[in-house]
């Protein structure tokens, strides 16, 4: 698949625009997004869980018609629970647990539409105003 090299020149409104008018598919928005996640987080550390086979699932399947339907969505690892992906909180004891319920934030993102394709590095706790957590190292900020 060749991508969707244009994704950079859309907010979240209009790639669930595109998604409506059927000039893009979510499978595509997914692809692109995870190729630059790759592309660019050996470098950043942003993203700490990748959800890539649920997030192909999902855009392949049946989306609720959301303000966000189709548009890949990246969560914070802090306080939302995906059922079945950890949530560590930033936190060395919490980096096995797996919740089996989704939170209630959760089940909201989901019903907007969006496509959670992982979910992203945090300070411990949030405690902090910088991203460097010993469970998985600083996020670089470029």
């Amino acid at each position: 698949m060749a991508g969707f090299k244009e994704y950079d020149q859309f907010d979240g409104i209009g790639l669930a625009e595109l998604v409506r008018k059927r000039a893009v598919l979510p499978t595509e928005l997914v692809e692109e997004a995870i190729r630059r996640i790759e592309a660019l987080n050996p470098q950043v550390n942003a993203v700490v869980y990748k959800m890539y086979d649920i997030a192909r699932k999902t855009a392949a399947g049946t989306l609720p018609d959301g303000p966000f339907t189709g548009v890949p969505f990246l969560m914070k690892d802090l306080l939302l629970d995906y059922a079945g992906v950890p949530t560590s909180n930033g936190c060395r004891l919490r980096k096995d647990f797996i919740p089996r319920h989704d939170s209630e934030m959760t089940k909201r993102f989901k019903a907007a539409g969006v496509i959670v394709i992982g979910k992203t590095n945090t300070p411990e706790y949030g405690l902090l105003p910088v991203t460097e957590p010993k469970l998985f190292g600083p996020a670089n900020n470029p």
